[in-house]
């Protein structure tokens, strides 16, 4: 019976420090949703956005961009026409149905992949403001960011072969 409060008092301590531990856990989650929350603008992996290219549907108050070689582009992106595109890494072009199907087309896709090619470009309050598409590799986002006065800045990923010759590094 000696033994009985003193378990007890372990036990005691022992719930209580579960109990700080999901505290502390419960905290951070809530702080990283937060930070999540807080993000400047995106690009986030879309369906909506996929379905859209898909259909070579041209949006009447978008303008278009591409990045890569003329014929076969690496990326395109596509901007409401309220906003200003302010980076250079990217070229102007009038597009249509026909050159966007080619651009997609060209190489022709062997098979059918679930996964997503499109993406939507938001806003700090996670509204579209452009489509985002990555002929080269569809795993492959890059990064946006939205000024006060409607400027948007998109930029381009570095792909992992790329990477490789720069830093002279073995990916595997």
């Amino acid at each position: 019976m000696k033994r009985l409060p003193q378990n007890r008092k372990k036990i005691g301590i022992a719930v209580l420090a579960t109990l700080l531990i999901l505290a502390e856990a419960l905290s951070t989650l809530s702080g990283c949703a937060a930070t999540a929350a807080r993000k400047p603008s995106g690009i986030v992996s879309s369906q909506a956005a996929t379905d859209i290219w898909h259909a070579f549907e041209i949006l009447p108050n978008y303008k278009y961009y591409y990045s890569g070689p003329n014929a076969r582009p690496f990326y395109i992106i596509g901007i409401d026409d309220r906003y200003r595109l302010t980076s250079k890494l990217w070229k102007p072009v009038d597009l249509t149905p026909e050159q966007l199907e080619r651009w997609i087309n060209n190489p022709p896709r062997v098979g059918y992949s679930p996964s997503l090619y499109g993406a939507e470009i938001t806003d700090s309050s996670a509204q579209r403001i452009g489509l985002w598409y990555s002929v080269r590799d569809w795993r492959l986002l890059g990064s946006a960011s939205v000024a006060a006065d409607n400027q948007v800045t998109v930029t381009i990923p570095v792909p992992v072969d790329d990477r490789k010759r720069k830093n002279n590094l073995d990916f595997d």
